[in-house]
């Protein structure tokens, strides 16, 4: 039974000031992601406007979701039922970037598929 699906869940943080990036899931050698649902929180907004959060799969990799993060939100996600599926044995990244003078803070927690 090795290919049953096992439910995981990821958090992490971007911290304001610089553009920065953190990682949700670590990657696992022979693992699959498939992010299922999770929220982003923007608690302190990205100043000089153009801030940008964004997830990733792996760190610098495609950008699947993107939003603005010059103001205070909750940015819900839900990828079900079959989920967002992330490259093999790759990691699920969070970025801040994009602002004028200085960057968002945001969280991220995320439930997800690991497969394999």
């Amino acid at each position: 039974m090795d290919n049953m699906y096992k439910v995981t869940n990821g958090t992490g943080e971007c911290v304001n000031s610089t553009a920065e990036n953190t990682t949700i899931l670590t990657a696992v050698t022979g693992k699959t992601f498939r992010i299922l649902t999770g929220v982003i929180t923007v608690t302190l907004a990205a100043t000089g406007g153009g801030g940008k959060v964004a997830l990733e799969d792996g760190a610098g990799g495609t950008r699947f979701l993107e939003a603005n993060a010059d103001a205070l939100k909750s940015i819900p996600f839900d990828f079900r039922p079959l989920g967002y599926p992330l490259t093999a044995a790759t990691a699920l990244n969070m970025t801040v970037d994009e602002a004028v003078t200085n960057e968002a803070t945001c969280t991220c927690t995320v439930t997800a598929y690991e497969l394999g």
